[in-house]
């Protein structure tokens, strides 16, 4: 295997990450079993000056291809770029401020078949916590992390953005994360329902852990703030594509309680960006309903009730 013909890519935005971006590559390839099979993709989605990802050192600017966006791409559409500037043949979704376990790529190559989807777990640095993928939270379309390793069958609802792995083919497949949705959140838990009804699989491993720099409350207090419009909006375009229809309703009101100065902005964003033209897409196209991933759970909304069919 040569730099030339990498087995794993490793895709990431990266807006504002300056030089985390270099620590992961580092990290990724002091890990790794076999780093000559290793490329980098980075996006860097219109960081500011002086914010711009930096690479590292020869050795990673070898394996590294930067691609750089005059626009805000947003974490969804800057994966996708990514993911077809790639030439791996499996994909390692990632973020720009990530530590890797040793034997990762390893571990990747052995677990990942056509139609799996690797979640892999992700660690707090600064403290004992680890998350073991997500689950779904309806008729809200949020997510929670699972706080507790898998059982013996190890499906999980979500693979988190930090450790998401699968064949480029797959992604492919399933069609890359939807660029209907705007800059943050969402993108995560949507992708793997579609990828549930196209008929992959998603399933955690514990083999692979991804340290993940986790913002602190402030900063996070700050940016939700200021793209909470785009979150509902992601929100209710989530429910829109894939909750039955009895549901949709529902799942407006919770958001128009909550987020009263945001709904009627998100709302407009749902009509101006096709929401349910996506809908009657998936419903064509996809061979399984979203009925079929509840059954597949036994899903039950957040607060306890079984989720009607239709």
């Amino acid at each position: 295997m040569t730099p030339t013909s990498p087995l794993i890519s490793v895709v990431m935005p990266a807006r504002n990450e300056g030089d985390r971006v270099g620590a992961t590559i580092a990290s990724a390839l002091d890990a790794a079993a076999g780093p000559a099979g290793v490329e980098f993709v980075v996006v860097d989605d219109c960081s500011e000056s002086g914010k711009r990802p930096e690479v590292g050192d020869a050795a990673a600017r070898r394996r590294t291809t930067v691609i750089r966006s005059a626009r805000h791409l947003g974490v969804g559409a800057a994966r996708n770029l990514a993911a077809r500037h790639a030439r791996g043949r499996i994909l390692f979704v990632t973020d720009a401020h990530t530590r890797f376990s040793t034997g990762w790529d390893r571990t990747a190559r052995k677990l990942t078949t056509p139609h799996r989807i690797l979640s892999v777990t992700i660690r707090d640095p600064e403290s004992d916590w680890r998350g073991y993928g997500c689950r779904l939270v309806v008729p809200h379309m949020g997510t929670h992390w699972n706080t507790g390793p898998p059982g013996p069958t190890p499906h999980v609802h979500v693979a988190s953005s930090a450790g998401t792995v699968l064949e480029r083919a797959l992604f492919e497949r399933i069609g890359g994360y939807d660029e209907g949705m705007v800059h943050y959140s969402g993108f995560e838990p949507e992708f793997s329902v579609r990828a549930w009804r196209t008929g992959a699989e998603i399933v955690h491993t514990t083999d692979i852990e991804i340290a993940h720099r986790f913002k602190p409350r402030e900063e996070v207090t700050a940016f939700l703030g200021a793209a909470r419009t785009s979150i509902v909006h992601n929100c209710l375009r989530f429910g829109t594509a894939h909750l039955p229809e009895s549901m949709i309703l529902e799942m407006v009101r919770l958001h128009a309680l909550e987020f009263p100065e945001h709904i009627r902005g998100a709302l407009a964003l749902l009509e101006e960006r096709g929401a349910w033209r996506r809908r009657e897409e998936l419903a064509a196209t996809l061979p399984h309903d979203f009925a079929w991933f509840v059954r597949r759970f036994d899903l039950l909304d957040q607060i306890g009730r079984p989720v009607p069919e239709k």
